[in-house]
């Protein structure tokens, strides 16, 4: 009995490839590639936000670097943070504070040099790791805030354990030097995990489409049901399966949901999981080279996005000869759900008071994608909810592979990563 792969992103793609293609993969889009994949509109390509690749193992160098090695454009990395109006400064603040206004920065190396002459307890979330880490001004002002719009929940509410990862830390703290030479010296210092990145031409579904070249996907076709007691899996197709293991890259609230037997435990623990959605708001503007740098970060709650980019920039090709592309993204929850209306309005009035858009820009096309499933939140809840949802689904001969079976914070290659141990579980059991 071939091994069943529900989902074709980067995870179930691997997945299926380290399974020699000894399986059937069901697809619920019309595409594979997952969350890489790579959208096309009006001549121009969309990302779902913005994806670099900078992964430096053997996975990467096996599945993206090796393969592809004559398609990757290479990058000094040039991120950028909004401030108010049209002020923008060099990512990250806490490096290059010399951007802000005089008084706002003063209060910020200040506040940072009583945080290090402090002796804190261990920080229970993330608010108070901020506090610790940074000082009042520094946190209060971005971190938090910054925080409170793309995780939608309070910062107190979250854990610490997604801060880091064997590439490095997601928010660099500096040294006492780094903080006083930022404030004072224009010139931009860079102090973060991405110095450099590289992108494919094509889009980034071009690492997906290689991954999966040789496997066969059933797309639009995703599970619909699951009976856990005698295992069988039905799809969209009006089709269904009886398995002995499985892997699933199924996004365990969804999972859950489509579970005909599911105990109700299991069914509680659901409940709590916090995710965010992705709205990306994608335009084609008739100017080259247009706005800062690679990616812009947006603290102010009163703009729509939290992060642009500018996939132009990334690869030739992204964009038609002479024109430019945006990708706003926007992020949404149970906690704070999505104000559809008048959206593409908002987000390009943001961009045009921020300077990014001038009046006389030319909108070519405007291109909209939803991820339903885009962050998880690390809230308190999470460690003991995925440890019950997990217990079950060994009970039932589910393995689960991926950023949103295994509930974590994945980047690209280590989704395929992921692909690869659920693969040799498949084979440990004797599949």
């Amino acid at each position: 009995m071939s091994t069943i792969v529900l989902g074709a992103g980067l995870a179930g793609l691997s997945a299926a490839h380290h399974l020699g293609g000894d399986c059937e993969v069901f697809e619920s889009e019309a595409w594979t590639g997952g969350h890489s994949h790579t959208h096309q509109a009006s001549g121009f390509s969309f990302d779902e936000g913005a994806h670099v690749f900078f992964g430096d193992d053997d996975i990467s160098k096996e599945f993206v670097w090796e393969p592809l090695k004559d398609q990757m454009r290479h990058h000094e990395a040039e991120i950028w943070n909004h401030y108010d109006s049209q002020r923008f400064g060099r990512y990250p603040v806490q490096a290059n504070a010399a951007a802000l206004d005089p008084e706002l920065a003063a209060r910020c190396v200040i506040d940072f040099i009583t945080a290090t002459q402090q002796n804190p307890a261990t920080p229970s979330n993330y608010e108070e790791w901020c506090y610790a880490s940074f000082g009042r001004a520094f946190a209060e002002n971005f971190m938090l805030r910054y925080a409170r719009k793309v995780w939608t929940v309070e910062p107190a509410e979250l854990t610490t354990e997604w801060l880091g990862s064997k590439v490095g830390g997601r928010i660099s703290r500096p040294s006492l030097e780094d903080v006083v030479k930022g404030a004072i010296d224009k010139n931009p210092r860079v102090l973060n995990y991405l110095t450099r990145f590289a992108y494919p031409r094509g889009g980034f579904g071009r690492i997906a489409e290689n991954l999966g070249a040789r496997i066969k996907v059933r797309t639009s076709c995703g599970l619909t049901r699951l009976d856990g007691r005698s295992r069988t899996l039905g799809f969209a197709d009006g089709s269904t399966r009886t398995y002995r293991t499985a892997i699933s890259t199924v996004p365990l609230p969804s999972l859950v949901s489509l579970t005909a037997d599911t105990p109700e435990e299991i069914r509680a623990a659901a409940q709590t999981l916090m995710w965010t959605s992705l709205r990306c708001v994608n335009l084609g503007i008739d100017r080259p080279d247009i706005g800062p740098g690679h990616w812009v970060y947006f603290y102010d709650h009163d703009i729509p996005f939290f992060r642009i980019s500018f996939p132009s920039k990334f690869a030739p090709g992204m964009a038609p000869a002479g024109q430019s592309s945006i990708s706003c993204e926007i992020a949404y929850s149970r906690r704070k759900p999505l104000r559809d209306e008048g959206l593409l309005e908002r987000v390009l009035g943001a961009l045009q008071r921020s300077g990014i858009l001038r009046p006389e820009d030319k909108l070519v096309t405007t291109h909209q994608v939803n991820s339903s499933y885009a962050y998880v939140v690390f809230d308190h809840q999470r460690n003991a909810a995925v440890a019950t949802i997990h217990r079950w689904m060994d009970e039932i001969g589910l393995i689960p592979c991926g950023r949103f079976a295994e509930w974590g914070y994945h980047w690209s290659f280590e989704a395929i990563e992921s692909g690869k141990r659920a693969a040799a579980l498949v084979r440990a059991r004797g599949e």
